[in-house]
């Protein structure tokens, strides 16, 4: 009902407003993610070794935990490079103005009336969003796929050709419906935040919303959503996946 509301009243380029900030946000921001978390797994996984011999903690010394220590840097890092084109977008489509003024001006409406601060107001918000979905979604398909591997050949099942894209693809599609549900309660607040201007902090609109839907308020929207996140997700970890083969580093969840 919502889709047919948006194109009845803005036609369906309505459906691609804040398109700009998007492509050019999630552009440098997916490739400083994924980046960053191939490039710490090595010195994560000696630095952590180091650790627990050094503290007597062997659970320290794990690839699930050098996982989760190099998603939450990307995830960190991908909050601080979309946080102010995800504040545009938002922005773009709660208030119609700045989506007539173009993504470029509006940015700078928006620089001008509220100051730098006014593009990261929500990065409490973008972090509650981005750190849970970029640890969940590269740790969930590295696990999910070497679990998926170690059964294969647990039951001597060949690991040939179909197997090796068939194991990614239900992987991946597993890996978006997590990263999905571990965000969406960051991915609400974030678009509450950024909707208007305005002084209020993340924790102000998160307890407003808690004490009215409870839970429930913090997974409005998960529907299109899942939808969203679900093609999105599941494409790039097999993009993902496909690439680091081409690259010669391996297949996920074999090395």
């Amino acid at each position: 009902k919502t889709t047919l509301k948006i194109i009845k009243e803005d036609g369906v380029s309505g459906l691609l407003s804040g398109f700009g900030p998007t492509f050019y946000g999630y552009l440098y921001e997916g490739a400083i993610k994924f980046g960053i978390y191939e490039i710490l797994k090595p010195a994560t996984r000696r630095f952590l070794a180091s650790a627990a011999v050094m503290f007597s903690l062997p659970a320290l010394d794990t690839r699930l935990a050098s996982f989760l220590v190099c998603g939450s840097f990307a995830g960190y890092a991908a909050s601080v490079i979309l946080c102010p084109m995800e504040a545009l977008r938002i922005r773009m489509v709660a208030e119609p103005n700045f989506a007539h003024k173009g993504w470029v001006l509006g940015g700078m409406t928006m620089l001008h009336n509220e100051g730098l601060r006014g593009l990261y107001k929500g990065f409490s918000a973008m972090m509650s969003k981005q750190i849970p979905y970029t640890v969940t979604k590269h740790v969930s398909f590295d696990v999910i796929t070497s679990a998926a591997y170690g059964f294969a050949l647990s039951r001597g099942i060949q690991l040939d050709a179909t197997n090796k894209v068939v194991i990614p693809i239900i992987s991946a599609y597993f890996t978006s419906v997590l990263s999905c549900i571990s965000s969406h309660p960051g991915d609400m607040l974030l678009s509450v935040v950024n909707a208007h201007e305005g002084d209020r902090k993340t924790r102000d609109f998160a307890k407003e919303i808690w004490q009215r839907d409870g839970l429930r308020g913090l997974f409005v929207g998960i529907a299109p959503r899942f939808l969203h996140v679900g093609i999105i997700v599941t494409m790039q970890m097999l993009i993902y996946d496909m690439v680091k083969r081409l690259c010669g580093c391996g297949i996920t969840g074999l090395v």
